[in-house]
């Protein structure tokens, strides 16, 4: 989620992110955390996380941590979040908690707005494409009919099925448009539903390409998670249990949790993690590693980027595939409807020949 509704208006994650930088940049350099905050509530008056930082400064002065105040606040500070700046409870410096955290969010929020990005151009050609056909079966396609029949020409199958297709179209809008937000409203609302989610994020893991990205995107965040709250004194299975919450999936928060409980058994982390089949050999050897050698926030953190960049690459490759895809089928298409239309002329002319 990269905004939530506070009141009236919308709290974006980039604001959080610039909350968390700028505070720690300032009780870094000196100032006092209640000065800060005041500080930050001058620069952000009549915003939407105007009352956010009130409500902090407020809790603050009645005595509750920073940490307890945000967690108070779940529509602004996600889960992950408040458990790393509550490790300044245990005597982690505030100032790193507050990079970390915002770090971590930066990280998740760049991934998600790359993925939307690189699926633009494609949805655009599919969208243009179904727009033409369209344009071409109920106005253009309809005229030519009548010339069709006027001159007596010999319709090929492909002109007849689209002729067919017309006047589906043009005879019911009003059912197939119903139709198709009944299935589109349909869709949404199934896969909200536990059942629904599951199916869906198990046929996700399924599809090439797209599995393996969400497998390296969820690898990226909950090694980057763990890595954050582990290296502010955050006990390995308490951390684990926040980590998980930010894998996407379904079926890897299952994984993960699964793999928590393994680590509470006295089974390590590394071993639990590959009984469930679903995370990488590489990933598993560096986890084992690390445990052996007691590096583990270390390599968390490479497995963290390098699993981000890998993602990041596939995801590069797979709109690389989908583009020409995407413009090869609609042109197909748009071809096939102009070939329909075309095909009958050739009898009309034969026959004038005659």
């Amino acid at each position: 989620m990269n905004e939530v509704e506070f009141g009236s208006k919308k709290i974006k994650r980039s604001d959080l992110i610039s909350f968390s930088r700028e505070l720690s940049t300032l009780i870094e350099a000196g100032v006092g955390i209640d000065a800060a905050l005041s500080l930050l509530l001058e620069q952000r008056g009549g915003t939407p996380f105007e009352k956010v930082i009130f409500r902090l400064r407020d809790d603050l002065n009645a005595g509750k941590t920073i940490a307890q105040s945000m967690s108070e606040q779940p529509e602004v500070f996600p889960r992950v979040f408040v458990r790393t700046v509550s490790s300044a409870d245990r005597g982690a410096p505030l100032t790193r908690t507050l990079s970390q955290a915002a770090d971590f969010l930066d990280s998740a929020r760049s991934a998600i707005a790359q993925a939307k990005r690189a699926m633009i151009y494609p949805m655009m050609v599919v969208l243009v494409g179904i727009g033409v056909v369209t344009m071409l079966l109920t106005v253009s396609l309809p005229q030519m009919i009548g010339l069709f029949e006027t001159m007596g020409a010999t319709l090929p199958l492909p002109t007849k099925v689209l002729i067919a297709l017309s006047e589906l179209i043009r005879g019911y809008p009003i059912h197939i448009f119903g139709s198709l937000i009944v299935f589109v409203v349909g869709g949404m609302k199934l896969a909200k539903t536990k059942r629904g989610t599951r199916f869906l994020h198990v046929m996700m893991l399924k599809l090439p390409m797209m599995g393996q990205i969400i497998i390296g995107g969820d690898i990226a965040r909950s090694s980057g998670a763990l890595a954050s709250l582990s290296e502010v004194g955050l006990p390995l299975p308490e951390a684990m249990e926040v980590a998980q919450e930010t894998a996407s999936n379904l079926i890897i928060r299952e994984a993960l949790s699964g793999a928590r409980e393994g680590l509470v058994a006295g089974n390590g982390l590394a071993r639990p993690l590959e009984k469930t089949g679903l995370f990488p050999p590489t990933f598993i050897q560096t986890i084992k590693v690390a445990e052996d050698t007691g590096t583990l926030d270390e390599n968390l953190r490479r497995m963290s980027d390098f699993y981000q960049k890998d993602s990041s690459e596939r995801v590069k490759g797979m709109v690389g595939l989908i583009e020409p895809l995407a413009t090869v089928t609609v042109a197909l298409g748009v071809g096939f409807v102009a070939m329909a239309v075309v095909m009958p002329m050739y009898s009309i002319l034969g026959s004038l020949g005659d």
